[in-house]
């Protein structure tokens, strides 16, 4: 993967060296100790660059690197790290029976160590920025009872404003995306966007969340490009 994102770097800066490099991470299973506990967990799809401090990424063309890791909430698929507790799954099911959440300050604990496990270490290790390439859930439609969906795209806001990282790209704008649990206990197909099914209205309650990132540092609009 270091190869290949080299590879296609290197060419994109060659005939655009005004660009930036995004570049994802994989998915694997590590081990990481969570409020006192061990856990086991996956990386969130493009989320794991665990060894991208180990094997570092290099450009013919200085600080264009921008990581570009994705973090979800239980609405994308429930994981046990995301809970205090959960019953066994059965087999072949991803379902959480019984689960019970964790408290606001466990949580977000929780998601600040996951993140700085797969992808945050990186902005004490090499330079490149670090911006969220998605991050999302369902949020007005989440049934846990302690909204532990908001909340944990609550907490991702909350680290897009620490050092080294610059915001994040929220999954998403169109009201189609699909969802398969609501609560973790419960498999399903939901739907949500920033914008209702008429594309026209906004989903008031999704947008003001959003609201969390308007102090961000060196927030600006996005600038027009004309050919």
């Amino acid at each position: 993967m270091r190869v290949g994102a080299a590879k296609l770097g290197n060419r994109m800066l060659e005939k655009c060296p005004q660009w930036l490099a995004f570049v994802e991470g994989n998915a694997r299973s590590h081990t990481v100790q969570i409020n006192g506990r061990s856990f086991d967990y996956y990386d969130w799809w493009g989320g794991g660059l665990q060894l991208a401090g180990t094997y570092p990424l290099t450009l013919q063309v200085q600080s264009k690197i921008v990581w570009a890791p994705h973090y979800y909430s239980p609405s994308v698929y429930p994981q046990y790290f995301l809970v205090r507790s959960a019953q066994a799954r059965a087999p072949g099911s991803p379902l959480l029976p019984g689960y019970v959440e964790w408290s606001d300050e466990e949580l977000l604990n929780v998601v600040q160590t996951t993140a700085q496990d797969m992808f945050g270490y990186l902005r004490n290790v090499q330079g490149g920025a670090i911006v969220f390439g998605e991050f999302g859930g369902l949020y007005s439609l989440d049934a846990h009872p302690q909204k532990t969906s908001q909340r944990v795209i609550q907490d991702c806001m909350k680290i897009m404003k620490q050092p080294g990282y610059a915001g994040g790209y929220m999954w998403s704008l169109n009201p189609e995306s699909g969802y398969g649990y609501n609560p973790s206990d419960t498999s399903g197909y939901w739907q949500e966007g920033l914008l209702q099914s008429d594309w026209v209205t906004a989903n008031t309650e999704y947008l003001k969340a959003l609201e969390i990132l308007d102090d961000m540092t060196n927030l600006q609009p996005f600038p027009c490009y004309v050919p």
